[in-house]
């Protein structure tokens, strides 16, 4: 009973409830519930690594043409790697700086060597452009290298880590042939020569297309004969490299760090198959740990580091930033003949004012404008905007990544140029700063595939196993892979190289060719050695058409 009258009253007091509410069914006006209203969420805008809207295939930036921003010029013929843009043409102190660093970058030093690969950057850099490779096993190594190391990647104990095929005498005399190295002419103490010849041979590889077009590709083999000093240690790998052209670099040199290391997938999260990672080194003058940018295995983590160590190894200047002379403790010829130079001891061969010089110089070199492009009327050739689309559809960008932003570019550690020296708080370079530039690398490291084997062989491929002239060192290789530990790198892995230039770099220099030690005479070429993380996008450059591939070599001969 006492449950029936609980509900009657509830029921009387939901009653008087609605009634009060003019909510009664007998003639009141009835509200009817609503659902509450929810905002749909404001979506995260799509962003890539520098915080831009993502570039796509089929539509082209009206900035790309400017591959360079500021410091894009529009020189497209032999000087096109070697001018300076107009914002550093256009400032009097600035124009006077790329003079003076563009002198020393070609003028012979005096204090060079004692052993050195050349007598100056140009030596190298010919036309601020790459290097080329000897014409014949015969010829010496003029322009590019061949750095050393064992299976850790330590620099051996008598040679260091990299060949200088030439003592001093080369240079400074009018007999070339006196600094070639002589087999054991160095092991006694009293004279000294070039501490190895390094040479080239080529396989010649025949190929085909899936659609039936041939190809051929020249496959190196290294050798090195004459070794002065004595033999290698046991393990040692050898790893040939063409000097690379030397434009672009001060604005490589600025997108910041954290931007390059969004793009590392080192265990490929994303399952593309491409798993870049970055290079980590010391530098020089902090001693800190950075983003390592470059040489081919991304060594070196700024421009001045990169200029004063080829000062020092392959020329054999000294420098504040290192100031050792490029002879090991067991070269005791070196030593002597370097106790020689007219500045020993703590006294170094470049002053700093000097190598601040040669370093404003290479930071402001200008990028070549993209070719292809009508910019009264933003139109790009058909054939590079297909080419492009198919850039993208073989994920060429995977590594090659299109488009970066600078940071603030800061004034050298060294010191602001003057006239005469060098002053404190050095200004920034506004033409670097908060860039858009368009260079194609990620800056990180890419397993390119293959392994590499060193042997002992005489010059008719016997083997031998003695240390005497005729036993010479031979590795072959397959793939890309150069068997060398270097730093954070593998054997096979190398720094995604900048692409900027490409399609100028045999108009700088004709007999220049591609990749790191030259090995290929065409683009073309270069696509087609590429493996390892890059094996699927060169099977689907393999896999178009022959106008496709000619679209694609187009878009790439405009970078």
């Amino acid at each position: 009973m006492k449950k029936r009258i609980n509900t009657l009253s509830l029921a009387v007091c939901l009653n008087l409830f609605l009634v009060a509410c003019g909510g009664s069914s007998g003639g009141g006006k009835t509200i009817e519930p609503t659902e509450p209203v929810t905002e749909p969420p404001t979506p995260t805008p799509i962003v890539d690594h520098s915080g831009l809207t993502p570039l796509v295939a089929d539509e082209i930036s009206e900035q790309e043409y400017l591959a360079g921003g500021d410091a894009t010029l529009f020189v497209a013929n032999k000087d096109a790697f070697s001018t300076r843009p107009q914002a550093i043409a256009d400032n009097f102190q600035h124009d006077g700086f790329f003079t003076s660093g563009d002198h020393l970058f070609r003028t012979p030093h005096s204090d060079i060597g004692p052993l050195l690969n050349t007598g100056t950057c140009q030596g190298c850099h010919e036309n601020d452009g790459r290097g080329v490779v000897p014409k014949t096993p015969l010829d010496p190594m003029l322009s590019m290298l061949v750095k050393i190391g064992d299976d850790t990647g330590a620099a051996d104990p008598v040679y260091g880590d990299q060949i200088q095929p030439f003592a001093e005498q080369s240079f400074t005399s009018a007999d070339f042939d006196s600094g070639l190295s002589l087999h054991n002419g160095s092991v006694n103490g009293t004279e000294l020569y070039g501490e190895a010849f390094p040479f080239v041979e080529y396989q010649m590889i025949e190929g085909k297309y899936p659609d039936g077009n041939g190809y051929q590709l020249r496959k190196p083999i290294y050798k090195v004969r004459d070794l002065s000093f004595g033999p290698f240690k046991a393990d040692i790998h050898f790893s040939p490299r063409v000097a690379p052209q030397a434009f672009g670099v001060g604005l490589l040199a600025e997108i910041p760090a954290e931007n390059i290391l969004k793009l590392a997938d080192e265990n490929d999260a994303n399952g593309d198959g491409i798993s870049g990672r970055a290079s980590m080194v010391t530098e020089a003058v902090s001693g800190q740990q950075k983003l390592g940018r470059f040489a081919y295995k991304a060594q070196n983590p700024t421009v001045l580091q990169q200029t004063a160590g080829a000062y020092n190894g392959d020329i054999g200047i000294s420098t504040s930033v290192f100031s050792g002379e490029p002879c090991t403790e067991q070269q005791i010829a070196c030593q002597m003949i370097a106790e020689q130079e007219s500045k020993v001891g703590t006294e170094v061969d470049f002053t700093d004012r000097e190598l601040a010089l040669v370093e404003f110089y290479t930071r402001v070199l200008g990028v070549p404008a993209r070719r292809g492009y009508d910019a009264d009327n933003n139109l790009w050739q058909d054939d590079i905007k297909a080419g492009r689309q198919l850039f993208f559809a073989s994920n060429c960008v995977g590594c090659h990544t299109p488009r970066h932003v600078t940071g603030i570019a800061p004034g050298s550690v060294l010191g602001q140029l003057t006239l005469t020296g060098l002053q404190d708080n050095a200004e920034p370079i506004a033409m670097l700063s908060e860039q858009t530039i368009f260079p194609y690398t990620d800056l990180l490291l890419h397993d390119m595939g293959g392994s590499c084997q060193v042997t002992r062989e005489t010059i008719d491929q016997q083997v031998c196993h003695d240390d005497s002239e005729q036993c010479l060192y031979v590795q072959r290789c397959e793939g890309l892979a150069d068997g060398l530990v270097q730093g954070d790198a593998s054997g096979s892995e190398w720094k995604t190289p900048a692409l900027w230039g490409l399609g100028l770099v045999q108009t700088v220099n004709p007999e220049s060719t591609f990749l790191h030690d030259g090995r290929a005479r065409t683009i073309e070429e270069a696509i087609l050695w590429h493996g390892g993380e890059a094996q699927a996008s060169k099977e689907a450059f393999m896999a178009l058409s022959l106008t496709e591939r000619q679209q694609l070599l187009a878009f790439l001969g405009s970078l």
